[in-house]
């Protein structure tokens, strides 16, 4: 078997719904938080972390990345410190509907984890990536989706939880 970006784009996403599976519902609902929040910090901190680490590399030598690395090492320190350290849970239910809703946001982190760092690669990597892997174009293409999905979700999931008999659901 060839590895490719395919193979290791496809494992992302059943490594991660099952990851979400095995966390339960309301951490992995906190990762999907913290990615967006690890997403906005390394868009715009990026720039900050990768100047300070060029700072650093002229003064020892010993250390250097890209500007896509810096972005990167952002993105997953805050992602790892706020799912390890934050408070970002709520209720925790049982039963189909949440093993469902668990199952779905653990793809969408997969996703929005995915297109985030696509959206820190230079054009020129994000093409030659997106050129030999056409499930890495559609994660790149679909960004909008990924962005947007993981909030329409939760949305729909409030309103279904809400139907059900259960007060103490909520």
């Amino acid at each position: 078997m060839n590895l490719s970006w395919d193979f290791f784009i496809m494992m992302f996403f059943v490594v991660m719904t099952v990851y979400g599976l095995l966390l339960g519902k309301s951490r992995v609902f906190g990762i999907l938080l913290n990615t967006y929040a690890g997403f906005v910090i390394a868009q715009e901190g990026g720039e900050i972390v990768f100047n300070y680490i060029k700072r650093a590399a002229s003064i020892n030598g010993a250390l250097s990345t890209s500007y896509f690395g810096a972005k990167l090492l952002t993105f997953t320190a805050v992602v790892f410190i706020l799912t390890l350290k934050g408070e970002l849970s709520g209720y925790e239910d049982r039963g189909m509907h949440s093993t469902v809703m668990t199952a779905i946001y653990g793809f969408l982190s997969a996703g929005l984890i995915l297109s985030s760092v696509f959206a820190f690669m230079g054009e020129t990597e994000k093409q030659h990536i997106i050129s030999v892997s056409s499930l890495a174009s559609q994660v790149a293409d679909y960004r909008l989706v990924w962005l947007v999905a993981p909030i329409g979700a939760v949305i729909v999931a409030g309103f279904l939880r809400g139907k059900g008999n259960n007060p103490r659901n909520y």
